[in-house]
């Protein structure tokens, strides 16, 4: 059995880009880090937003992952808490739950019935595919409570222990640097032209930034596994 995912190992073969440019903007930092200060700042940017987007892309991609395997190695819906379902259905249910006038309710009902019946049973395997795309609905900027919070959809309430109990001395540094990312990440799309990092800082970056992807896709991992089937 692999060690990771297929997920993880399409995020690091995505770094590639990623130390495409940090690359770029180190060597220019070598030939002239005054004068061609602005080529590596909008490089060092360009890179950041990259490594945000695709942790968030690798978060939603082994939940993907998880999903499929569920239902293609026929796991019974008896072993899934009920916040798993809800989270299947969250865009209707809550647009049930926005409605007021009677007739509108009834016709929402009707449009779940037929729709989304086949998932909610407690027995059983799932018997067509997961909708992905709509219990990943929400989930964007990858902060570290915001990934907890996604793993929470599945019945992991134990992801932030095991992270830190994995990662032991070097856990709060990858959770704060994830966090930094994110936040370098937004204060960029804000238009912010302070926020930007050195290539050496960019590299530590990444460096954490693989280690929270890895570290998660163990945890993760071993968690379907022990409750459900294999991901990987």
């Amino acid at each position: 059995m692999a060690r990771y995912t297929s997920s993880y190992g399409s995020f690091v073969t995505r770094l590639e880009e990623v130390e495409l440019l940090r690359k770029a903007a180190a060597k220019k930092e070598l030939v002239d880090p005054v004068g061609m200060r602005d080529e590596i700042n909008a490089l060092c940017r360009g890179s950041i937003v990259l490594l945000s987007s695709h942790v968030e892309a690798y978060i939603k991609e082994v939940g993907e992952l998880a999903l499929e395997s569920f239902q293609i190695k026929n796991v019974n819906r008896s072993k899934f808490l009920s916040r798993f379902f809800y989270h299947i259905s969250k865009d209707i249910l809550d647009d049930i739950k926005d409605t007021s006038d009677p007739d509108k309710i009834a016709n929402k009902i009707f449009h779940f019935l037929g729709s989304d019946s086949n998932y909610w049973s407690k027995t059983g395997p799932f018997v067509t595919q997961l909708p992905s795309d709509r219990f990943n609905k929400g989930f964007s900027n990858p902060a570290f409570r915001k990934v907890k919070s996604y793993f929470n959809r599945f019945g992991y309430d134990n992801y932030m222990h095991d992270f830190y109990e994995k990662l032991r001395a070097d856990a709060l540094s990858t959770h704060n640097m994830l966090d930094h990312l994110v936040d370098t990440r937004n204060n960029i799309a804000h238009g912010d032209p302070r926020a930007t990092k050195t290539p050496a800082d960019l590299k530590e970056m990444i460096d954490m930034t693989t280690r929270f992807c890895r570290v998660t896709d163990e945890v993760f991992g071993n968690w379907c596994k022990t409750n459900f089937c294999s991901i990987r």
